[in-house]
């Protein structure tokens, strides 16, 4: 490898991983985070490319090809549509007959590494046993630039880069796959925004992680597999910090149902956020809420009575007020360490009342309906207290949803918050041991919890895509229009109108736009480049003499929501690029949940600050190996049931 490819990926002995892949959804969510964006409807066409390419199904190609090791290689995350892959093919087959098979034409140049012209514009080389397969298409490509890399003489490979050997160095030794990936060379992950303007905004990108991946320049993820499970271990360049030992925050996470969909523990300092409101409380759209001086001092005293260690949990509820046969809902809870109960208890009190009467002096004016006092209500011997949000649901949103709450108590110097009475239940269950816990799932991470383990997550991908599943069959049955990507185009923030974030003039005598400047954190940004020209759109040149309008009618009528594709040229070549286009879908995110969880049973990542080089990440991934549910979900029992309930 060239020392300054941006993004490396490499596994080694994983046919059976790489076929689950070949999955429509899976295909597609993986294609857009290389900045190739695509539908589930496009693998058909895919499969097609790819058996008149190498004269093989997807299937055989992956046990030819790839099973023995394989690499892919990007000029950086979400910058991979000039991508190359890299195979060494097993032994059942030599390089010779490949080559016939696929009916492989010998190009002139260049003469090192032989390089051959197979389907389209696919170019294949050889170099040392190993195949690499780009486009040929792009004079200054990567393909061609690893053509160069292996004729050079004594090349500047990327294991020998200083920042790959020292983040190599960090991680276990004899990894079955390692990503390395440059941040500084990523493009923008594109969100949508309200506004619908085309000037630059701030959006979210790569560098944003989370973790001992935050603020890292260079980042390498490895892998060492142990049967069905996958243990990665994540680490960066980001500078060190503080070598001082954190204590060992209280064990949140491990105390929660087992059957939790998802959780996380770390640390919150909760005076921010709270000062943060507090400096912009004129601009809160409920008069009279925290403006008075002893409203103020009651969420300080709130705040002050909490620690920093917190926990956010989210599980399966059946709220009541649907109808029957509907699948479960997720209810969230949050959980944080108190200082001191009584006054958490006090204040939480002081802290809801005070939101109750400016919401109410707020919706006299306007109609909007009230709430009940808050409840009191007991589960055991400790009081919780309830608050009816069900009525702020508007009437469809009610039917489908039922009924929502704000319930809350402390439990064993805890203070939990939850939207459900139920999931409050359940929670308190599990944390006195009439429940299995989480405390086993987390022991699927390699190795135990460190002392100086602040940050943990559990995502249960099964259940989570078991339930997916099941809600995608419940609206299929009542409201069938939400499965058309049309559906939900003017439903997009900012009522669905897109731009490519550039500036072009034209150039009429050629019938064609040139790129003046392209905006940063917009859909051209790190694809397009100043001086490019747009000649046209999917598959046609512009026809008509005003440029500017066919490609604004050209991008608000795309076939794709998801992509805008445009012909482009570029020193002298033309090449059709897709642009991804923020774009959001519900009911694809279900399918793509539900893919995921086909694949992956769970997922259990933990930190650890020990290490003096800076702070590591170990993610494991358990592979879902049968179809069987890994748990069924019970029935709801009612608050003030003593039974104990059923596993």
């Amino acid at each position: 490898m060239p020392a300054e490819v941006g993004l490396f990926a490499e596994v080694r002995n994983a046919g059976d991983l790489l076929t689950r892949l070949t999955d429509p959804q899976i295909w597609t969510t993986l294609a857009e985070l290389a900045g190739q964006p695509a539908r589930p409807e496009d693998v058909a066409d895919w499969r097609r490319r790819i058996q008149q390419t190498v004269k093989m199904k997807p299937e055989e190609a992956i046990h030819a090809l790839f099973s023995q090791s394989v690499a892919f290689v990007g000029e950086g995350p979400g910058r991979a549509q000039d991508a190359v892959v890299l195979c060494r093919p097993n032994h059942e087959v030599t390089t010779a007959e490949l080559l016939t098979r696929w009916n492989a034409s010998r190009l002139r140049q260049p003469q090192r590494p032989p390089t051959y012209r197979l389907y389209s514009n696919i170019g294949v080389s050889e170099h040392n046993g190993l195949l690499i397969f780009g486009d040929l298409i792009p004079k200054e490509g990567l393909f061609r630039r690893l053509q160069q890399f292996t004729a050079d003489a004594q090349p500047k490979a990327l294991a020998d880069d200083p920042v790959y050997k020292k983040l190599l160095a960090r991680v276990p030794r004899n990894p079955d796959g390692v990503l390395f990936a440059r941040l500084g060379l990523a493009a923008p992950i594109l969100v949508p925004t309200i506004s619908a303007s085309s000037q630059p905004t701030s959006q979210p990108t790569l560098s944003d992680l989370p973790g001992p991946l935050r603020n890292a320049k260079n980042i390498m993820l490895a892998l060492h597999r142990e049967g069905s499970l996958l243990h990665f271990t994540a680490v960066g360049d980001a500078p060190g910090k503080d070598t001082a030992k954190p204590a060992r925050p209280v064990r949140l996470i491990e105390s929660l149902p087992e059957r939790t969909l998802l959780a996380w523990q770390g640390r919150v300092d909760f005076s921010k956020p709270t000062e943060a409101f507090l400096r912009t409380r004129e601009q809160n759209p409920i008069p009279g809420v925290f403006q008075l001086p002893e409203q103020i001092e009651t969420l300080d005293r709130f705040i002050k009575s909490l620690d920093t260690s917190a926990c956010v949990a989210i599980g399966p509820i059946y709220p009541a007020g649907r109808p029957t046969n509907t699948p479960p809902l997720p209810a969230i809870a949050l959980l944080a360490g108190t200082h001191d109960p009584a006054t958490t208890l006090a204040e939480m009190r002081g802290v809801a009342n005070i939101g109750m009467l400016g919401y109410t002096l707020f919706a006299f004016g306007r109609g909007l309906p009230l709430l009940q006092p808050i409840d009191e209500t007991r589960l055991g011997d400790t009081p919780v207290f309830v608050l009816d949000l069900s009525p702020l649901l508007k009437p469809t949103a009610g039917k489908a949803i039922g009924q929502i709450q704000l319930c809350w108590m402390v439990h064993n110097n805890v203070l939990i918050i939850t939207s459900h009475l139920d999931w409050l239940r359940r929670i308190v269950a599990a944390r006195n041991g009439h429940e299995a816990t989480l405390a086993k799932v987390i022991l699927l991470s390699r190795g135990t919890q460190p002392l100086e383990s602040v940050n943990a997550f559990v995502i249960q991908s099964g259940p989570i895509s078991d339930i997916a599943a099941a809600w995608l069959e419940y609206l299929k049955r009542t409201k069938p229009e939400v499965f058309s990507e049309a559906w939900w185009r003017n439903r997009q923030p900012g009522g669905g109108h897109m731009r490519l974030g550039i500036n072009v003039t034209t150039d009429d005598t050629n019938r064609r736009l040139r790129l003046n400047e392209v905006f940063e954190n917009q859909p051209a940004s790190g694809r397009l480049k100043v001086g490019d020209f747009i000649v046209g759109y999917g598959n046609r040149r512009f026809t008509t003499d005003d440029l500017i309008a066919e490609i604004t009618t050209a991008i608000q009528e795309r076939p794709h929501a998801r992509w805008m594709e445009l012909l482009i040229e570029r020193d002298g070549v033309t090449q059709r690029m897709r642009l991804p286009l923020p774009f959001i879908d519900p009911m694809q995110f279900l399918h793509r949940i539900v893919a995921i969880g086909k694949i992956a049973q769970r997922a259990v990542y933990r930190d650890d600050q020990s290490d003096p080089a800076g702070p590591r990440g170990f993610l494991t991934i358990e592979l879902r190996t049968s179809e069987k549910p890994l748990f069924e979900f019970p029935q709801p029992i009612p608050i003030g049931s003593t039974s104990k309930p059923s596993d």
